[in-house]
């Protein structure tokens, strides 16, 4: 009788524990899976490259004009 208890138990711990490994490895995919989206999305994304920058008016205005960069 208290074989099977142990029996029991160690099964029950046994099945916590795949489980939380389970549970890791999926948020391991995931993570992974976010880290690759981000990184097309940078890819993808075109930076703005200025050209020329000047004040004007009295309160230091400025205003810069920009090209976007086809290399970034």
């Amino acid at each position: 009788m208290i074989f099977g208890f142990i029996k029991k138990l160690i099964k029950y711990y046994i099945d916590k524990f795949i489980s939380w490994v389970r549970i890791k490895k999926f948020n391991l995919e995931l993570h992974n899976d976010i880290k690759k989206y981000h990184q097309q999305l940078d890819k993808k994304e075109k930076k703005v490259k200025i050209i020329e920058t000047g004040k004007f008016g009295g309160d230091d205005w400025s205003i810069s004009i920009g090209d976007v960069d086809k290399d970034a």
